[in-house]
Parts: C-alpha cells; structure tokens; sequence
C-alpha cells in the first residue's frame, strides 16, 4: 500500500482534460470525419463531449445502446427531428441504407437538411454497430463534405476497409488510444484538481501500474480516499467491487444489480423495473456519487460505464436464475407496453420464455422483414420446445412468410409440413378456427406454386372457401411484384401461352384480391398491356394501362402503380415523346418522395436507369450499381431477373462485353428458377450482341437464334427491337431461316420508327445543341436550385405557382433531371 500526501478535501468526480487532448480534437471542425478509437475506459467519451461543451456549435449526440441495426437507424433519424422533423421521418421510413441506391437516398435526404449553424453528428460506442452498411453511408456522407457537417464516431474498434484511403485524402481525421493516455505530469495535474497531491514518484508509479489509463486512475483515487493510499497491483474489477460496489448500501446494490441488464434506461423504466417510490431519491444519489452512472437531459437516459456495467453482470450472472429471469421478463414487459415487440421477444429469450415469443410474433405480425429480423427468428424458432410450438399454430405461418420472403426454400417447406403436423394433432381447435387456420395455411402454401399460374389460382379458391374473409397472415405493405417493374417478366412461364398466362393471372387476382384486401389489384391489367408493348401494339397497350392505373389506384396499390408508370415511360420513348417519358420518371421519383414510400426507391431508380440506359446514357446510371448485391433487402429474389435485364444493357453501352458473357449463366440460372422467360430472352439477346462485339459471331447467331425461339411464338418483339443497335445486322442475317421470317421482319420495321424517334430524342436532350434555358426558366431553376419552393419562387418573381410548376416540367425536360439536386449540379456544369 501506498501512502500519500492529503490535502484537506479532495473530490474525485472532477472532470480533467490536459489541454493537449483538447488541442488534438480541435480537428474535430476540420475534417468531414473524425474517429476517437480507443479501448472502453479511457475517456474518448468525456473527452469529445467536453471539448463540444464549448465549440459554439450545434451537438446532434447518439450513443449506441446495443449491436441492432434497425435500432440504431431509428435513433440515427430521430437525432435530426430537432432540425428537419419531416427529413428525419423520411430518413426513417427509407430504412436502414443497405446499398448504394438507398445510401445515396439517405445522403441526399441529409444534404438537403438546411444546416445554418456548424453542426457536429456524433455516434458513441459505434463499435456496437459494426456494420458494412452504416459504414459505407459514413464513408459517403464523409466523401459529400456536407456544408456545416462534421461527424464524430466514438468507438472501441473500427472495421472501416477505407480508413488508409480516407486519411491520405484528407477526409478523415483519426485519433487512438496514445492520444488519450495521460502523462505521469498529467497525472499529477489530474489528481491536483482533485484535492490530491502526489510526488513525482507516486505518479511514476501510477503511470506504470495504469499506463496512463483514466479508469483505472479514477479508480485508484477511489480507492485513495477511502483509505488514504493505493495498492497498484489491484485488478480493475476488485477496484470497483472495493471502491465503488462496497460501500453502495444493501439497496442500492440491488437497485444497479436490477438496472445493469439495460445499455440505458429512462426514469420510467427504472420505475417499472424497481417498482418502489425511492427510485427518483436512489437515481439521484446514484448519479450525484459515482462518474460511472451518467444522466443526459436531452434524451431523458441514464447510462453505466461499461466497466461498471459489465462488473455487474458478473455478479448477476452468480446470482440465481430465478432472480435474472424475473428481471427479463420485468424488462420484457416494460417493452410490450410501449409496442417495442422486437425487444418483447429479445427480452423473453433471454428468460427462455418461448411461450411469450410465439405470442409477441402472433400479436405484431412482425412486418420487418428485414435479414437481421429474418435471422433471428430463426434462432427462435430451432431453440423452440416442440411442445410450445404446438400451441402457437399462427405464428409458425407468420414465420414461414418470413422465410418465403427470403428464398429459404428448405426450412420453409419444413416449417410448413410442421405447421400441417401439428394442426393434425391439435384435437383443442373448434371447426371455425381450424378452418381460418387451414385457409391461412393454402395462402401461404399458393407461394409455392408461384409462377404457375392455375396452381395459385386453386390454391386462392381453396383458401377462401375456408376463410370466407380477407386474410390477416399479412398485410398490404409486401411489395405484389417483390420490387419487379414487370408483371410479365414474373409470370411469362412457357413459350408460346404469353396469351393464356395473361387470362391465368386475371382468373387468379378475382379470388386474390377479395382474400388480400385489394392487394395486386391492377396487375392483371399491367400484364396485358406489356404484353401489347411487347408486340408492338402500341395502342392497345395504352388502354390496357390506363384500365391497370385505374384499378391499383383505386386500391392504393403503388407498386402496381410503378409497374404501369415503367411501361408508360416505354411507350413514350418508343414514341419519341421525351418530354411525356420525362415527366414520367420525375413524377414517379417525386410521388415516392412526397409519401415517403421508399420500400419503392429500387424500382424507381431501376426504372430511370433501364430508360437511360436504352438511351446509351452511361453518365446517368450511378457508379458502383452493378456492385450491389441485388439479392439484397431492397431487392427480393423474385425480382432479380427484371434487375438482371437492366443490369445487361448497362454493360452493353459501358462496352463490358467479356464481363456480360461471364454473366450470363449467372442471369439465366435466376431466370430459370421459377422461369422467367422474359430474362432469359434479354440474356440470349445480350449473349448475341456481347459476342458480335468480340467477333465471336457463330455464337451470335446462336443465342440469337435461341431468344427468337423463345420469344416469336408469342410475338414478343420489343427486348429485340430495343437492342437493334447491337443485333439489326444479325436479325438480317437470320431472317432468311424456317419460322423466322416473318417475325424479323417485324422486328426490324418496329426498329427503324424506334431507332429515328431514339436518335431524336438523343440529338435533342443529349447533345452540346439541346435546347437552352430562357432568361425566365433560367431565373426560376437558379431560385429551385437554391431550395426555394414553388410557393416562394411565384411571389419572388410575381408569378403565379402554377407557372412556376410548368416553367420546372420543362426546365427538367430540357435539362434530362428530375430532382432539385441534380438541377444544381447541371447548372454548375452549365456556369462553367
């Protein structure tokens, strides 16, 4: 034991900072990105906090509470409500970015935030994260240098692939554990300011018994004044269960035993959790003695150290196991009450309640359906006793949709027979409820028939006869066509009944559409108009769309919506109507914007770039969208083959010929799943022109050949007619082949009107000579540009609003934009 000088008083809960830290994190308002990366207990927390106590700036603070993702993107939105309430709802309702369409949505969402003041987003504990999506929306907004945004991450650990590259840009400044560590002079001072003065040789001892270690310093000036002295060779832990646990009295010791299994907590929880009226009196003094519980009055949180909360823990874990899995089920229930089922049934896991599991999933439905989601009700589900399952028969349906949604085939069909299994042998059920159960049942099992058309269809019939009502193992907000802008390309199934799958579908959505609540209404309609398209009936297709708008509007059916704005958008261009094809797109991207419905933000950016594309627009399809996983959540499985015919005309106009041929087996086998013949008819197209690109062209001709054959029975013209720039010359050469003649001619009659009207519009909207902006529009998209709304650029000009709307449909047209963003950057590029 080590004795030392004492002054008088001393007080160990005095902050200190050695003004060469402060100086270091000066940095903090000079790099778009700062990472403080340190072990847990050196102070990173303290430190940044006090040094932004004085910065004149604008503080946005979110601690991470644990390693949830859809969590921490909740608390991330939130943190903007104070300055952009109906931004930070946006933010909320696109979901956690897991690609580059969203990250770039979430990074133009938060571009537009109008920062007046220097603002500083900090994240601390990002470690708790840990995620390759989060990290690479860090890493776009670091690389946008959003005006008056600096963020800060706090974190014990980072996993950023980037964070050389980053630095050596300039864009990151990046702080360790060295910085933090004190010197032997700054632990004198520390402990100075504290009441408590050391010789140089006690704080040469200090330095190499802590390494310059604030916790542990903390710790030992605990242990100074309850003794007047310190033992160096002490572990942390026994620091902690001799300084700070020990003397709390026997109540107090409960209450932070009752309260560790939280991250953080509110007083009302505390409340809940205790469940006596001393808990203001116990947080108070709690929060007034130790540094290892902090309150933060903006968000109304208490927080434990993590040191001290994983102490405690340890002597919880000791403690019976009655006693924990009361506290789960108490944290358990604080949850249910407040609608946070998620957690319900975490909590409930962890007192091994899979009883109060089944039925928290049988009460929310669970509508996440994001991967994280998906996993762990999975590990649920195998750790469930076979006798609790039994009893929870809605709740394996629920879970099985989950698993369909996320192509896991196997454990869905064996989800499915156990389902079949225990509705067998549960002799408690009544006739009514074992017939809304089996009709649930036949929905669920009419996704296994999927593409066949007339399977599903009995399948709904049968499920409705047992229902005799809509279902309720789901609701409308799954997306019909799981994110495909094509009807027809998920259910052309067979060469030559493109004509009978159309009526297939109509017979199919009259039972469906009663059992689903409207869900698919319109699509039917979508199906026959892209079949018109497809064979160069333009007209009838445009009756037919209008009849499909009509239909999913009436039901509010947005994604069938999309379906029928994509294929207007195609008609138009097959036109050579630009401006109409534009202001389809614009509107398309604005609608989802203004409703916030970005479960559709896929669809509308493949919908842009599928028209781009075909426009050999390379500058307009976003760098890096052929690196996304389209398997991703965004993206269901079911779609992949309408993102694949996207995907393979983007390599065409980029001249990726090598890399389109490696695809293609690729694009075939997920278009041959179910199938879907239109994939598999772009594929062999693209294989044709890839092929004639590196003179490879008996291997041309032959995938040529194999998409003809697919497609001319059923007169499917347009996927060749939108590639004849690449493939006219091979259609000539084939035309003179059995079966072939009649239906290339056709082709290339439909390619000459289609390549004019293409060349015009290119020459247009494209080019160097595209129409310039007048004095008046020009002054109107300078005042867009800057963020004005249509309401304030009419009074600034003296205009009414609705010119102001018309004179912004044609400054978009003119321009090839469709947002406000994009405007500014076109009129940079124009000022230049």
């Amino acid at each position: 034991m080590v004795k030392t000088s004492r002054e008088k008083r001393h007080h160990p809960g005095i902050l200190f900072s050695p003004e060469r830290i402060s100086r270091v994190l000066d940095g903090i308002f000079d790099y778009p990105l700062t990472i403080v990366e340190a072990p847990m207990g050196y102070g990173k927390t303290t430190a940044v906090r006090e040094r932004l106590k004085t910065a004149g700036a604008r503080v946005l603070w979110q601690r991470v509470d644990h390693s949830s993702t859809v969590s921490f993107w909740n608390d991330f939105c939130r943190l903007f409500s104070a300055v952009d309430d109906d931004r930070s709802l946006s933010l909320a309702r696109l979901e956690l970015p897991d690609d580059s369409v969203s990250r770039r949505e979430a990074a133009r969402l938060i571009e537009q935030i109008e920062l007046s003041v220097p603002t500083i987003l900090v994240i601390d504990d990002y470690h708790l994260v840990d995620s390759p999506e989060v990290n690479g929306l860090i890493e776009l907004l670091t690389e946008s240098e959003i005006g008056n945004l600096g963020i800060v991450l706090v974190t014990r650990f980072t996993s950023f692939p980037r964070l050389e590259e980053l630095s050596l840009k300039g864009y990151l400044l990046h702080l360790t554990k060295e910085l933090l560590e004190f010197t032997p002079e700054e632990i004198t001072g520390y402990y100075r300011a504290c009441g408590i003065r050391l010789t140089d040789v006690e704080a040469g001892q200090l330095h190499a018994a802590t390494e310059g270690w604030i916790s542990a310093l903390y710790l030992f000036m605990l242990e100074y004044s309850a003794t007047g002295g310190y033992n160096p060779a002490k572990s942390v832990y026994r620091l902690l269960e001799e300084a700070v646990y020990a003397p709390l009295a026997g109540e107090m010791k409960e209450f932070v035993l009752t309260m560790c299994i939280f991250d953080s907590f509110t007083y009302e929880q505390a409340l809940h959790m205790w469940g006596r009226e001393n808990t203001a009196g116990l947080l108070a003094e709690l929060t007034g003695r130790s540094a290892f519980v902090t309150y933060d009055s903006p968000s109304g949180t208490y927080r434990m150290h993590g040191i001290f909360s994983g102490f405690l823990k340890e002597i919880l874990l000791k403690e019976d196991t009655a006693r924990r899995q009361d506290l789960y089920r108490r944290a358990a229930e604080w949850h249910q009450g407040i609608g946070e089922h998620a957690a319900v049934r975490r909590y409930f896991y962890q007192c091994g309640d899979f009883d109060s599991i089944l039925l928290s999933l049988e009460q929310d439905r669970s509508n996440d359906y994001s991967a994280e989601n998906k996993e762990l009700l999975k590990q649920y589900l195998a750790e469930c006793p076979v006798e609790v399952k039994v009893r929870h028969h809605y709740a394996l349906l629920i879970f099985a949709l989950h698993l369909f949604v996320h192509n896991e085939r196997e454990l869905f069909g064996q989800v499915c027979g156990e389902f079949r299994r225990n509705i067998a042998a549960d002799a408690s059920l009544d006739e009514d409820l074992r017939h809304r159960l089996m009709g649930e049942f036949e929905l669920l099992l009419s996704f296994t028939a999927y593409n066949d058309l007339k399977r599903m269809s009995a399948y709904h019939r049968k499920a409705y006869a047992l229902l005799n009502r809509p279902t309720s193992l789901y609701d409308r907000k799954v997306n019909w066509s799981f994110g495909s802008l094509s009807v027809l390309c998920l259910y052309y199934r067979e060469s030559g009944k493109l004509a009978e799958a159309v009526a297939d579908l109509h017979e199919a959505l009259s039972c469906y559409i009663l059992l689903a609540n409207g869900h698919g209404a319109g699509a039917g309609e979508v199906m026959e108009a892209e079949r018109y398209f497809h064979m160069g009936d333009l007209d009838n297709a445009e009756i037919s769309v209008h009849r499909a708008l009509t239909g999913a509007r009436s039901h509010d059916e947005t994604n069938i919506v999309l379906c029928a704005a994509y294929l207007q958008a195609r008609l138009a261009f097959a036109r050579g109507d630009f401006p109409g094809m534009f202001d389809l797109l614009r509107q398309m991207r604005a609608d989802m914007t203004s409703r916030k419905d970005y479960h559709f933000l896929h669809m509308v950016e493949i919908c842009e770039c599928s028209i781009y594309a075909n426009l050999d627009q390379k500058d307009r399809i976003p760098a890096g969208l052929l690196e996304d996983d389209p398997g991703s959540v965004r993206l269901r499985f079911l779609a992949v083959p309408m993102f694949n015919i996207m995907c393979g005309r983007v390599l065409l106009i980029n001249a990726a010929y090598l890399k389109l041929i490696g695809s293609a087996d690729s694009f075939l086998s997920l278009a041959s799943v179910f199938p879907n013949l239109l994939g598999q008819i772009y594929t062999h197209i693209y294989l044709a022109a890839a092929n004639q690109e590196v003179f490879r062209e008996e291997e041309a001709l032959a995938s040529l050949r194999r998409a003809l054959t697919v497609a001319l029975p059923d007169r499917v013209y347009m996927p060749f007619v939108e590639n004849g720039d690449y493939i006219a010359p091979l259609l000539s050469k084939l035309a003179g082949e059995e079966g072939c003649r009649d239906g290339i001619a056709r082709i290339l009659a439909l390619y000459e009107t289609y390549r004019r009207n293409k060349e015009r519009i290119i020459r247009e909207y494209f080019t160097a000579a595209r129409p310039q902006l007048t004095p008046r529009e020009m002054e109107i998209a300078r005042l867009a540009a800057a963020g004005l709304t249509n309401a304030s650029i009419a009074r600034q000009l003296q205009i009414s609003a609705n010119t102001v709307k018309m004179a912004l449909k044609n400054i978009y047209a003119k321009l090839a934009v469709n947002n406000r963003a994009l405007l500014a950057r076109r009129l940079a590029d124009l000022d230049r």
